[in-house]
């Protein structure tokens, strides 16, 4: 019998998906609800995964068709490169010119003729009219069917130093406006500059929703396309107008910033927003439901008010220009109203941008940049090139797009130029798409928190379709460490030059938890050290402060920490501190860290047990004493109830085990998802608002019960440690975050409040705001929101009729601010009346960074609850 040899035996399999599909076409030229053209790929691969993307060359093809139509010339085809060959030096114009006057005409110098095709001239140069039947056959566009459809065809000849430009048609007056709209085009652009940039771009820096893209890496890519300003809107990213105005000059970079708002929470309006207000302090977008209140505030602070076309609910009110998207374009181009259109975020493709006209050699400024919206120097275009705006300057833009070499060199296209940062390494990307060599200088800005060896600028060349990766070795100070550090880069070619941006941004050296509870005589306290340093091994030095003296040292401890330069190192001390307020003090690599710390006396015995509550094979986790009873869910690793004895109440509001009723609905759980607790906001629907933690009970008795829960993300990494103490209310949770995804920017841990037995008008609601005390109260009319900046890390509520409080407190610093929201049932995800405190909390890349929440509920007056607190050290100051 034959047998073979195991060793002859090979692997023959490949995955090479391209290799594999399967492509189909799809071709449509008619009307449906408007007359349009449709050129599309259908990709199939194992039969049943299939996709549809526009054909590139007929979709870039039909586009030229639909611009010429606009144009009022809707068979014109001009030969790329006219426009720019023409518009580089004089010219002779001649109309209708025999043989051999066009030959005598031409030599040194250049010359435009206008031919008829039939003329004798015409049929000479016939052999050398460019063939456009080829390409009329492939498209069939619906626009060759018309009755007047007349061919124009734009082309030139080139021998020597002289070119001879040709417009041939039949039709003498279309040359002849041809030829108009040729020189208004020059005339344009000997007056003006052309300014690319992206209108209400987003990236929700300052906010829970997640998007791709910090606002840095936002202009970089942007200015690899050319634009040389912005204006954000994304939710709460007018936070960051000066951050970012602050980052751009530290790298001298003189790009044009402004900020804006979408107007929500008004009711039947279109949509509107708000930009280009000096100041956003007190703008407060979830908490002004009138229209007047948006207007008066723009108005107030020198900013500019936009409104939809259709939106009958604006027309009593003045508007300064109009939100046009691709459907507005009749009213954008006929109706002397300014306008913007919005580029969107980057998990959107950032189609759409606007080009402005500015006078000549004028540098651009903010000032400028609303002064040509403001006067209609503007042209809106969406991600098909389709263009909206006054016709002087938009079919000047259709004109050079139909030409392409134009623009392309104008805005560097020629040249990709990007850049970005791994660690302490810049990576910069650098591809010659022209079809001859390059040779330039390439230079790196650093802020001054940063530091590299070497020249930061290179002498380099680059083949025709070359492309090159070039590593530079970064080296941060003490200082630039919790910031972001902008880095911009220049590429200046023979002619021309492109700019683009990224960033380092940086976590705090030293990382701990910045307000801390403990038990004594051992309180555990956990470190994080990212080393900046050249240093693999440091001390780390800890200091335990009395808080009334600072310069007494209660206790001290120091470690020694390995750490790989760029890397961090998580550490742990137990210090040994008797009952007592605390600061503590952590030094390494020459940097400091003051924290604070409450430690309490190790007495009474609470429990902890372990149930499934809902019989669903996933246990719960039961944290009781004689004052409260919490329950902990693995599902999202919440608190879900927290229950106070003498009271019979649960002060969080709870839905589960129930569903909501619209459970059902579709991609409902990338909606917020009502489960009730305390829980985190990390996105809208919470990115692990449905995970299942890992639970490890990590003390079961004595005088504190402690329960860990985590879970990975795909490599972004959140823990939570619950601890219940005494006999007392004080529930304590611990947040360590170790996250790889800079989408996930900022997390909210939120106690989602019910006082008593229902949400309701008579509950309060007080902060310690930076002018005092402030009381809220339900608005059983609209669910509002405020953003709020205290001054005491604490927040609290108080239902007087049934005699119970809550205080939740938290590190007043580490936040970017309180968001109180007062939800109602009439919420179209959240269908339930509550309260909810969030403080909303940076989320650090490169290390371990670390948050605390204390829960206090018990029966009486809140600020009894508030004045236990500050009896164990846990209510922090601004």
């Amino acid at each position: 019998m034959y047998a073979q040899n195991l060793e002859d035996y090979q692997f023959k399999g490949t995955f090479t998906p391209e290799a594999n599909v399967v492509k189909t076409n799809f071709q449509f030229n008619g009307y449906t609800n408007y007359w349009h053209d449709i050129y599309r790929e259908n990709i199939t691969y194992g039969n049943l995964f299939k996709m549809a993307i526009p054909e590139t060359d007929y979709s870039i093809a039909q586009t030229k068709v639909d611009m010429a139509d606009d144009l009022g010339f809707s068979g014109l085809s001009l030969q790329e490169g006219f426009l720019s060959n023409l518009f580089k030096g004089a010219y002779l114009i001649l109309d209708q010119p025999d043989f051999q006057k066009l030959n005598e005409s031409a030599g040194n110098k250049n010359v435009l003729a206008l031919i008829d095709p039939d003329s004798e001239t015409g049929k000479k140069l016939a052999g050398k009219i460019p063939n456009t039947a080829q390409w009329k056959e492939k498209l069939k566009s619906h626009q060759f069917g018309s009755k007047d459809f007349t061919e124009i065809n734009a082309f030139y000849f080139e021998t020597g130093p002289g070119k001879i430009f040709i417009i041939s048609s039949k039709d003498k007056a279309l040359r002849n406006n041809v030829l108009k709209l040729i020189e208004r085009s020059r005339d344009l652009l000997a007056k003006f500059d052309l300014h690319r940039g992206w209108f209400g771009t987003g990236s929700l820096l300052k906010s829970v929703t997640i998007t791709p893209g910090h606002p840095l890496e936002i202009i970089g890519k942007g200015m690899n396309e050319g634009n040389s300003w912005f204006t954000f809107s994304g939710y709460m990213d007018f936070l960051a107008k000066k951050e970012i105005e602050t980052w751009l000059a530290k790298v001298n970079l003189p790009i044009v910033t402004d900020f804006g708002s979408s107007i929500g929470y008004v009711k039947n309006i279109g949509a509107q927003a708000i930009y280009g207000c000096k100041s956003y302090e007190g703008l407060q977008p979830q908490n002004m439901y009138t229209l007047d209140s948006w207007l008066n505030f723009a108005h107030r602070n020198q900013g500019y008010t936009f409104r939809s076309p259709y939106d009958p609910e604006a027309d009593p009110y003045h508007f300064d220009g109009y939100l046009a998207g691709e459907g507005n374009k009749e009213q954008i181009d006929n109706e002397d109203i300014p306008f913007v259109t919005t580029t969107g975020y980057l998990e959107d493709d950032a189609l759409p941008c606007m080009v402005l006209f500015t006078p000549k050699g004028a540098p651009l400024t903010r000032e400028l940049m609303w002064k040509s919206i403001l006067d209609r120097r503007e042209v809106g275009v969406t991600g098909s090139g389709k263009m909206m705006g006054p016709a002087l300057y938009r079919n000047a833009l259709e004109l050079l797009v139909l030409d392409r070499v134009f623009l392309e060199e104008y805005f560097g296209d020629r040249i990709n130029l990007e850049a970005s940062a791994k660690d302490y390494q810049l990576n910069i990307s650098l591809a010659n798409t022209y079809p001859h060599p390059v040779s330039g200088k390439l230079e790196i800005v650093l802020p001054p928190e940063l530091k590299m060896g070497g020249s930061r600028s290179i002498q380099l060349s680059l083949a025709a379709g070359e492309s090159g990766i070039f590593k530079f070795d970064i080296q941060p100070l003490a200082t630039a460490m919790a910031n972001t550090n902008p880095i911009a880069v220049h590429f200046n070619w023979e002619t021309g030059k492109k700019s683009t941006l990224t960033m380092i941004d940086l976590p705090q050296a030293i990382s701990v938890h910045q307000l801390l509870f403990g038990q004594a005589p051992k309180v555990a306290f956990p470190v994080t050290i990212h080393n900046f340093s050249d240093l693999s091994r440091f001390p780390v030095f800890m200091e335990v402060l009395d808080k009334n003296n600072p310069d007494k040292i209660v206790f001290s401890t120091s470690k020694s920490c390995s750490a790989e330069k760029g890397k961090f190192k998580e550490l742990s001390f137990d210090l040994e501190v008797p009952a007592g307020s605390y600061q503590v003090r952590v030094t390494a690599l020459g940097i400091q860290n003051l924290s604070q710390l409450g430690v309490g006396k190790a007495e009474g015995s609470p429990t902890l047990s372990v149930v499934d509550l809902n019989g669903d094979g996933v246990n719960e986790y039961k944290l009781e004493n004689d004052s409260v009873r919490v329950v902990l869910l693995a599902t999202g690793g919440r608190v879900i109830e927290y229950y106070v004895k003498s009271r019979k109440s649960n002060v969080l509001f709870r839905l589960w085990p129930e569903k909501p009723a619209d459970d059902k609905r579709e991609f409902r759980k990338r909606g917020y998802y009502p489960f009730g607790g305390f829980e985190d906001f990390l996105g809208q629907g919470s990115m692990e608002g449905h995970k299942i933690y890992s639970a490890e009970i990590l003390k079961s008795e004595g005088n504190s019960v402690s329960v860990r829960m985590s879970a990975d993300y795909f490599g972004n990494k959140l823990e939570k440690t619950f601890t219940l103490y005494g006999n007392s209310p004080l529930l304590e949770v611990r947040y360590a975050m170790t996250f790889k995804n800079p989408e996930a920017k900022v997390i909210a841990p939120v106690p989602i409040l019910v006082l008593g037995k229902k949400h309701d008008t008579r509950d309060i609601f007080i902060v310690p705001e930076r002018d005092g005390l402030k009381e809220y109260h339900m608005k059983p009319e609209f669910y509002f929101g405020k953003v709020l900046f205290p001054k005491e890390g604490w927040d609290s509520g108080y239902d007087p009729q049934e005699d119970i409080a809550f205080v939740g407190a938290f590190p007043v610093t580490r936040p970017l601010f309180l968001h109180m929201f007062q939800n109602l049932a009439t919420n179209g995800d959240a269908h339930y009346d509550f309260n909810e405190f969030q403080p909303w909390v940076p989320i650090a890349q490169k290390t371990t960074s670390y948050f605390t929440y204390y829960l206090w509920g018990s029966g009486g007056k809140w600020q009894n609850s508030l004045q236990e607190l500050r009896d164990r050290n846990l209510i922090t100051v601004h």
